[in-house]
């Protein structure tokens, strides 16, 4: 988990080494047939340009800039929707209570990579991979919809890349591919099944039946989970209490298509924490926990706390001997109840 982030080429360099190529076939031998898929060949285009889709990240980027500036959450439709808008919300309810503009996640606008999908009808899908941000932390991994056709692109979702992690391999932005009502035979879990089993090991990470679904060692967000179980799970012995949560996978996901065969799936987790103290126990909620309930709330022997989860999975193709994995997530608390 030490290596840099896999990288693709640079957008910016593109158009730079398709000249480059162009100049150096007129110097260069005759050269043996290429092997031709057929099916990548009688595929239709993407329905985006490479341009348009920068263009695209541009644009979401630069209204996203302006939102973050006043912290105005009404300033977010209808460029950002869907869990990117509930994250963002809870991000700019958390900075201004603690006021710490730090809270609001650094989201690059400039891409090192682009996916684009080849679907004629809504909505669409776009996959990118964002420049890494000036704090140095891990790229972002961000989802880009179009739910109609009369409809602006707008972010749909977004989360930070594991440390080390390999980006699965997507074809490029040129040939463009498919998305998952295309795909639900060819993989050996579907991504709705894929969502749900994470979410039980992630509740379950010892006694899940899935448990080795994602492979033998946990995830970067395994451990974290697991780390604050055991703080939470200490703070109910402490007032002589329990300690509940749940994970909920959401119905809602994007998917496309990756050059082997198999797909990089998009969605939501959601859990849900409860915290009980005996009669006459008190819980005090933490600052962020604070940022969700009324100013002047009296703490008592119980909280609830919601938080909201986006994770990005890679499913292998049915035929393939690699196992599902989770390659990044962003988890944001987004209500508080006592």
């Amino acid at each position: 988990m030490n290596n840099p982030v896999k990288r693709s080429t640079p957008l910016k360099t593109l158009a730079a080494g398709a000249l480059v190529a162009a100049l150096l076939a007129g110097c260069t031998p005759d050269l043996p047939p290429l092997t031709v898929d057929q099916d990548q060949v009688d595929a239709p285009g993407p329905v985006l340009t490479e341009q348009q889709g920068v263009e695209i990240a541009a644009a979401v980027g630069e209204e996203l800039e302006g939102a973050d500036k006043d912290m105005d959450a009404a300033a977010l439709p209808p460029r950002v929707t869907g869990p990117a808008l509930a994250i963002r919300k809870a991000e700019y309810t958390i900075a201004k209570a603690q006021k710490e503009p730090e809270a609001i996640m650094e989201l690059p606008a400039e891409l090192q990579s682009l996916f684009l999908s080849q679907a004629p009808d809504w909505p669409r899908t776009v996959f990118a991979v964002t420049q890494r941000p000036e704090n140095l932390e891990s790229e972002r991994f961000i989802v880009l919809t179009q739910e109609s056709a009369r409809a602006n692109y707008a972010l749909w979702a977004w989360f930070t890349l594991f440390p080390g992690i390999e980006v699965p391999t997507f074809p490029s932005a040129e040939t463009g591919t498919t998305d998952f009502t295309v795909l639900d035979e060819a993989l050996g879990l579907s991504p709705k099944d894929a969502l749900t089993q994470y979410a039980d090991v992630l509740a379950n990470p010892t006694d899940s039946k899935f448990k080795d679904v994602f492979g033998k060692e946990a995830d970067p967000f395994m451990t974290e989970l697991t780390d604050r179980r055991k703080s939470r799970e200490e703070a109910a012995k402490q007032v002589k209490g329990s300690y509940k949560e749940t994970f909920t996978a959401g119905d809602d996901f994007r998917t496309l298509k990756t050059i082997d065969g198999g797909a990089g799936v998009v969605g939501t987790i959601t859990p849900t924490e409860t915290l009980l103290g005996e009669k006459g126990s008190i819980i005090a909620p933490d600052d962020i926990e604070k940022a969700f309930l009324p100013a002047d709330f009296k703490a008592t022997n119980g909280l609830i706390v919601k938080r909201t989860a986006i994770v990005g999975i890679y499913l292998p193709a049915k035929d393939s001997e690699e196992t599902p994995r989770a390659i990044g997530r962003i988890i944001r608390t987004t209500g508080a109840e006592i």
